[in-house]
């Protein structure tokens, strides 16, 4: 998978979470604060940061075969602007405590 395709399958694996046709199951993590894991239904794990009970940015996506790609670079040139929007993604404000348990 490359990782143009891997960013277009981490943003339909969230769409398909907002859609109800996937969900979401906490696996590891303080939701107050620090890195939360999430495993989704079909088999992705997100890691979340908290701060504060609020979602702050994705840290990590990995897919079910495995694969995941850095979402923050050291190098400025190789951060593409799909990374950039995924570890920015938030879901929509009615389900950051429906279906993620946040807070804010």
């Amino acid at each position: 998978m490359t990782r143009d395709e891997f960013i277009d399958a981490a943003f339909a694996e969230l769409h398909r979470i907002e859609q109800g046709e996937a969900t979401v199951q906490l696996v590891e993590g303080d939701i107050l604060l620090g890195k939360v894991s999430y495993q989704t239904s079909n088999g992705w794990k997100i890691v979340v940061f908290s701060d504060g009970d609020a979602w702050d940015y994705i840290d990590s996506i990995t897919a079910p075969a495995g694969e995941q790609f850095p979402l923050w670079s050291d190098d400025p040139a190789q951060d593409s602007e799909g990374m950039v929007k995924l570890r920015s993604y938030h879901p929509p404000v009615d389900q950051v405590t429906a279906k993620w348990g946040f807070m804010t």
